[in-house]
């Protein structure tokens, strides 16, 4: 079993005219808020202001080194940290040296434009419910995107050595929080064939797997009436005991899946990806003869009574009509919900049993809006059903009652799509991204 990245099932708007109203609205306040934080190869829109002797490991935007508005605060940070040893009349100065001296650093690099930033941000942004990103923005949570294999680009030197290798990660200690995201390419670079990372679309694909999980983990954040995390609906005790009600629905969720594999494996799925992958390879190698023949015979009678059962049984499976490779394509997708309810790597491990079950859990939890963005909400639905009902029922709302409660807003997250003539015209035109389809066999 493996997590899968380069996998999406709808693709995210790249430019405005794509995107509803709420979601454009969020990504440009993302930005402008200046927490974005960029490094794309040579293109840098951040600085790392280290101070080991007060115990400081910081980061600033361009943004809020030159902002009027955001300066003040930029300012204010410095100045508490300062005065804790330098004299009132020389702190402006030492302030002042030290914001150019991140800008300097920032300058070293190409600039990160106005119209990367916002198509970064609107990967992001559609990579999670509405709430959880107006909570993020609410709370000045900081955001990395990086487009390495990992986060040590954008980690201080002490994080590094810890997590450097990790391909995203969201920290949170009660007052502050973090969200770092790898892609492993240019999102926006060419995409070589074949490949399942890399340059273009596997890239997007990979911000918007990896932002959706560490997303997941902080909208599972409980918080009082003045903001202050206090618990999560997976876990209590600070994450060492599953909530019983998370617990038996991974559980259930996970006998689910095995009972849906099994069904399918009566149905010879197995057997079925097996002859796929006999085609695939005389497709790759241009083989032609009988026996391409007698495998295209195999596969179409293996196919039709499979989808036979899946039209009458498992809808979900088959809203793909145009899929090639049916049974290669759930393979993949049972391996993947399987390791996502299952999480296996030496973190999630403890001697402690019960932490280790309530580790299992955080992270199940978290995944839920990671596979729906990945397969579908119809498909999580079916597969990690009480999950998601969680998530959905319980998560989102809390999160909802939580904003309003700190803003005294009401939510309104009706996502529409209503676009000006002129726009719409525009998107007629516009080049397709090719979407290549590559499943991964257990």
């Amino acid at each position: 079993m493996t997590n899968l990245y380069h996998i999406l099932h709808k693709f995210p708007a790249l430019e405005e005219e794509d995107m509803n109203p709420i979601q454009e609205s969020l990504s440009r306040e993302l930005v402008l808020r200046g927490k974005f934080r960029i490094d794309a190869d040579d293109k840098i829109n951040f600085a790392k202001l280290s101070l080991p002797y007060y115990s400081k490991h910081l980061t600033f935007t361009l943004r809020e080194l030159t902002d009027l508005e955001l300066l003040k605060a930029t300012k204010k940070t410095l100045s508490d940290i300062f005065s804790k040893d330098t004299d009132s009349s020389k702190l402006d100065a030492k302030v002042r040296v030290t914001i150019s001296g991140m800008i300097k650093q920032i300058s070293k690099f190409q600039k990160v434009t106005d119209e990367l930033e916002m198509r970064l941000a609107r990967i992001v942004v559609q990579s999670a419910h509405p709430i959880v990103i107006k909570m993020l923005i609410l709370e000045k949570v900081e955001i990395f995107v990086s487009y390495s294999h990992n986060i040590g680009d954008v980690l201080d030197v002490v994080s590094w050595q810890a997590n450097g290798s990790n391909s995203g990660m969201q920290s949170t200690d009660g007052k502050n929080a973090a969200i770092f995201i790898s892609c492993g390419g240019n999102p926006f670079g060419e995409h070589k064939e074949g490949m399942i990372y890399g340059d273009g679309y596997t890239a997007i694909a990979r911000i918007t797997v990896v932002g959706a999980q560490e997303i997941g983990h902080f909208s599972d954040i409980i918080r009082d009436q003045y903001g202050r995390h206090v618990s999560r609906h997976s876990a209590i005790n600070g994450g060492t005991r599953a909530r019983e009600n998370v617990r038996i629905a991974r559980l259930d969720d996970i006998k689910n899946l095995k009972l849906i594999i099994r069904d399918l494996e009566d149905l010879n799925i197995r057997t079925l990806a097996e002859y796929e992958r006999h085609l695939k390879f005389y497709h790759k190698n241009k083989i032609k003869g009988l026996r391409v023949l007698k495998t295209k015979i195999i596969i179409h009678y293996l196919r039709y009574k499979l989808s036979k059962n899946l039209a009458k049984n498992y809808p979900e499976f088959i809203e793909d009509h145009s899929e090639k490779f049916l049974a290669s394509k759930l393979l993949s997708l049972f391996a993947d919900m399987g390791f996502n309810l299952e999480p296996k790597a030496d973190v999630y491990a403890n001697e402690n049993k019960e932490i280790e079950e309530a580790i299992a859990c955080i992270e199940a939890l978290a995944r839920v809006p990671q596979q729906a963005q990945k397969w579908g909400h119809d498909i999580c639905k079916r597969i990690m059903k009480d999950l998601y009902k969680i998530y959905y029922n319980q998560v989102i709302p809390a999160n909802i009652e939580t904003y309003h409660n700190l803003t005294g807003e009401l939510y309104n997250g009706t996502l529409t799509y209503e676009k000006h003539l002129i726009l719409r015209i525009k998107k007629l035109f516009k080049k397709k991204i090719h979407y290549e389809k590559i499943w991964e066999l257990e």
